[in-house]
């Protein structure tokens, strides 16, 4: 059986090859593919594209690897050399990572191979609430020069960016043979848009770094909380900024970490990100008086994260929409207090009040009240750490999900 694995990202294996800088995202990818080359009678191959010249081709450790060129002003792929690396891999089947890139669409789009699109998100079911319930209306007829121009920035990005990738994303679906999926909201979702496609379910193998930990409530930081990704307004930082808000009156010692931001993005020294929602996020700060209890610890690699998440009295996961976040079940695997928007298929992952504390994502007086909740209860903050670590590791088992994956490979091939 020959796979042949697309992702859009550079792979942080091979992106020495390149000279590019290693990906701290999409870390699912490689500790799957680190389960699958090791099973017998499998031959895996890995495409990605990148800015550079030409095919770089390499094989490590079972798997072949191969980066093919991307045109810079749009960040398409050549149909030439997508069927290029089918002619050197023969692959029996095709699977491909997410949906809304150029290289994903054009290797659905190769005819007489059998296909599996592996679901990330589902962007069209993000678009709703991609500007977080932001007052952008509001923010437009301002008379203040950055906050106008915030709300341009943010509104030019989803017509020029986001949409784009949303017509990029239902063209690769409506090609899919086969989609491969985790949650009934990602069921639901790719159904609408291709009704005739066959469905698998297969959840995440989580980064090796997150097994085999512990949250232990004597050694956290108390009154402290992680959001794991700030960078967009769905992934919704402002509302816990507005329950921090509310917390710091009964917490003076409060903290709370976000990653994904840098502290650069929120001063504003740098001009190009001034704008945007990194605008909104620090007027917010500015005008709640919170500088001192919020810090932004910018991209995390794996091990800091872990680190970061053990150490925390609690995490949040504030999005106003997911499919099933990696995070969350990073911080369950741990045992970390998790308190969670019930929304997407976040839901799914665990229930609410023995597993997770959910709370509607927009409702930051909720959120600040479940917050409270594991703040003050030593006795719910271990009950839910033990409760939440016993599910993932049954969600994020790794050999039951290689098998759930040999299993959906087999049955396409039949």
């Amino acid at each position: 059986m020959r796979i042949l694995w697309v992702t859009a990202q550079v792979l942080p294996e091979v992106a020495n090859l390149i000279g590019s800088k290693k990906s701290n995202f999409g870390g699912w990818v490689t500790t799957m593919l680190d389960q699958l080359k090791n099973e017998e009678n499998i031959e895996i191959g890995v495409v990605m594209c990148a800015n550079i010249e030409y095919i770089v081709s390499e094989k490590i450790d079972e798997i072949t690897y191969y980066i093919i060129p991307m045109v810079k002003s749009n960040k398409d792929v050549s149909i030439d050399s997508c069927e290029k690396i089918v002619e050197l891999f023969n692959p029996d089947l095709i699977h491909i990572e997410g949906t809304e890139f150029s290289i994903q669409n054009r290797f659905a789009k190769i005819g007489g191979i059998k296909n599996v699109v592996s679901l990330q998100g589902i962007l069209s079911g993000y678009e709703p609430y991609q500007y977080g319930q932001l007052p952008i209306s509001d923010m437009l007829f301002s008379s203040k020069f950055f906050e106008l121009s915030s709300a341009w920035v943010m509104l030019l990005k989803k017509h020029f960016l986001f949409n784009k990738r949303i017509q990029i994303e239902h063209d690769t679906i409506r090609n899919a043979k086969n989609i491969l999926g985790r949650t009934y909201w990602d069921r639901a979702h790719s159904y609408w848009i291709n009704k005739d496609v066959g469905y698998f379910s297969c959840n995440r193998i989580l980064r090796k770094s997150f097994y085999n930990q512990n949250w232990v409530y004597e050694k956290c930081e108390k009154h402290s909380i992680f959001v794991g990704n700030g960078y967009a307004a769905l992934k919704g930082i402002h509302f816990v900024i507005e329950a921090v808000n509310l917390l710091k009156f009964e917490y003076e010692e409060i903290k709370l970490y976000v990653a994904g931001i840098s502290h650069e993005s929120i001063s504003g020294k740098n001009f190009k990100k001034k704008l945007g929602y990194a605008y909104y996020i620090r007027s917010l700060i500015k005008k709640l008086k919170l500088e001192k209890y919020i810090i932004f610890t910018g991209e995390l690699d794996e091990i800091n994260m872990r680190d970061r998440l053990l150490k925390c009295n609690t995490y949040v996961l504030p999005s106003l929409i997911e499919n099933s976040p990696n995070t969350l079940g990073e911080a369950m695997i741990m045992g970390v207090p998790c308190v969670s928007s019930y929304t997407g298929g976040a839901s799914q992952m665990a229930k609410d009040e023995d597993e997770v504390l959910f709370y509607r994502a927009n409702d930051p007086k909720l959120l600040a009240w479940q917050i409270k909740r594991v703040f003050e209860s030593e006795e719910l903050a271990n009950d839910l750490s033990i409760n939440a670590k016993k599910h993932a590791e049954i969600t994020h088992d790794p050999k039951r999900n290689l098998q759930a994956l040999l299993d959906a490979y087999s049955k396409i091939l039949e």
